[in-house]
């Protein structure tokens, strides 16, 4: 009996494992295919320099067996670490347009969508869809938890990806009526981009649409892009009666008796938040009594620094590419089912995040920071797989850098960078406020002394004209023996202080120039006190003076005539 089934059931039963161990091996393809991101290769003329600085949210290799070089081979330190940029690195723009122009699809039969595409369906027309491939430039800004501007430049290009299938009715048979469908045509009729609900850009029909965009027209900062697509099929109908059966009841022969073409339309959009990144400079610029320069420049928006001849200052921002996980993988929508499977398209994001507390200069020894304005935030959260060095203490967004120059060299123009990549602005520094910065001339005058008070009066004067300054308007102060003060109109304030040792000093603590219509530098000054501890000292100093003197020239005239009168007290 065994080997009777054996005999009867053995082919099926090897054939049932061997398509068993071929679905297993499948299905581990799959599951490791579908893992394997980002890609290991470089593709779309991408330098092998530039694409392993790409991925920063892939699975870094870390631990004892991370090997993480000094930065000779960029490959193995992309496998153990990410790479920051100093600033946006063209190959994000160029991955994403060779990308772009691969994506699968363009078979009616199927649908290629993201997971979490939202899909349409009409009466022929299934899992149509729009969805936003990629922005550019474009930098996802992560300022704090909280907020994370997507950034675009004013002049851009939006690329997207359209795709639908179209389930035909199968041929029905009915007495002696048969109807029989199928595809007369189908396509995607248009694309079109709208900001904020107008229509900006239109082209025809595309399954991988390129959009470009204006925004320098619009009202405002912030703005909705939309992509919306209109994709069309044509289902052909024919109506066939039966004209000859055969003896069994079969027909033989069929006569069309009628032809219908039914067009079936789906839309389809795709919306995204940005907010217009668009440079607009500008500051102040003064010249120090030293012929030293000083530099203001400021920004509406969070940005990447200025550059002069001499150097340049830095803003917090660093920034990472990282691929959108979105689209690891895709879903392959058909009549029978779905099947998800891996992404041969991978997408790629720029973000800055701040990578100091605040600005810095390059180089310090011409360069020094003299303050930053901004909103003071807590640093943000970058994704799990993204290994940078991140800050854990407040930072300050600047949108203002002062700073001081070392040169004597006139200043035609400075050159602001931006966080979306191209976007740079030159502008005059005729355009800037110019301030004057004055040498200021500070005097102390003692009053009245007693053996615990000292009164004194501070003299404050413009060291270039001598015009009073008082310091109440103005964001500095005078510190006298410690303590803040403030001139009045005529220059002067006169402060009562417990009497120190020695002497009463002053000095003027400048605040921001650029803030003031005339800036000055810092000044000090001291008195010494008569009386006390110090009178006393004097008077020593005064009567030992003669006597050490006297002394010597006894002993000069003892060393030189030998009458032996060194020691003068000998004999006593």
């Amino acid at each position: 009996m065994g080997s009777e089934a054996h005999r009867k059931w053995g082919p099926e039963l090897s054939l049932l494992l061997v398509v068993g161990v071929v679905a297993v091996l499948f299905a581990a393809t799959l599951v490791g295919t579908t893992a394997a991101h980002p890609p290991n290769s470089t593709d779309h003329n991408v330098s092998n320099e530039s694409f392993h600085g790409l991925w920063s949210n892939d699975e870094d290799k870390v631990g004892s067996d991370a090997t993480i070089p000094d930065g000779s081979d960029r490959e193995q330190l992309a496998t153990g670490t990410d790479i920051p940029y100093d600033s946006p690195p063209a190959a994000v723009e160029k991955w994403n347009r060779g990308d772009h122009r691969e994506f699968p699809g363009t078979d009616a039969s199927v649908s290629i969508h993201p997971p979490n595409a939202t899909l349409t369906d009409e009466r022929f027309i299934k899992d149509a869809y729009a969805d936003i491939f990629a922005i550019q430039p474009s930098t996802r800004a992560r300022i704090s938890p909280n907020k994370t501007p997507f950034y675009v430049a004013s002049n851009g290009t939006l690329r997207g990806v359209v795709d639908y299938r179209v389930a035909v009715p199968e041929t029905s048979i009915s007495g002696d009526r048969q109807t029989v469908w199928s595809l007369s045509d189908h396509r995607v009729e248009s694309t079109m981009l709208f900001v904020d609900g107008v229509p900006e850009t239109r082209n025809q029909g595309n399954h991988t649409p390129t959009l470009a965009y204006d925004l320098s027209n619009n009202t405002g900062s912030d703005h909705r892009l939309t992509l919306r697509a209109t994709v069309s099929a044509e289902v052909e109908r024919r109506i066939k009666r039966c004209t000859t059966r055969n003896e069994t009841g079969e027909c033989e022969d069929w006569d069309t008796t009628s032809t219908e073409i039914i067009t079936d339309q789906a839309t389809v959009a795709a919306s995204q938040r940005v907010t217009e990144y668009e440079l607009k400079v500008s500051g102040f610029v003064g010249r120090y009594p030293n012929g030293d320069l000083g530099l203001a420049v400021y920004k509406n928006q969070p940005w990447l620094g200025f550059r002069i001849p001499e150097g340049e200052v830095r803003g917090v921002w660093r920034f990472y590419s990282a691929r959108d996980t979105e689209w690891d993988q895709l879903v392959h929508s058909r009549s029978e089912g779905n099947q998800t499977a891996h992404s041969p398209a991978h997408p790629l994001q720029l973000n800055a995040y701040p990578i100091e507390t605040g600005p810095t200069a390059v180089p310090v020894r011409n360069v020094t920071i003299l303050g930053s304005y901004g909103e003071t935030v807590r640093p943000p959260t970058l994704p799990e797989n993204v290994r940078l060095d991140l800050m854990e203490e407040p930072y300050t967004a600047s949108y203002g850098i002062a700073a001081r120059v070392a040169t004597s060299k006139p200043l035609d123009v400075v050159q602001a960078g931006g966080l979306v990549r191209g976007v740079t602005v030159t502008r005059s520094t005729d355009a800037f406020s110019q301030i004057p910065i004055r040498q200021s001339n500070l005097t102390l005058q003692v009053l009245n002394e007693t053996e615990e008070t000292v009164t004194v009066r501070a003299h404050f004067r413009d060291g270039q004209t001598g015009t009073p300054i008082a310091t109440v308007p103005r964001s500095g102060w005078l510190v006298v023996n410690g303590e803040r003060v403030n001139t009045t109109v005529t220059g002067t304030v006169t402060v009562t202080v417990n009497r120190p040792l020695g002497g009463v000093s002053a000095r003027y603590e400048p605040g921001d120039w650029w803030l003031e219509s005339v800036g000055y530098t810092a000044s000090t000054d001291t008195v010494v006190l008569q009386g006390g501890a110090l009178a006393l000292i004097s008077r020593l100093f005064a009567i030992l003076i003669p006597v050490v003197l006297f002394l010597l020239a006894v002993y000069l005239i003892d060393r030189i005539t030998s009458r032996n009168i060194w020691p003068p007290w000998r004999g006593l």
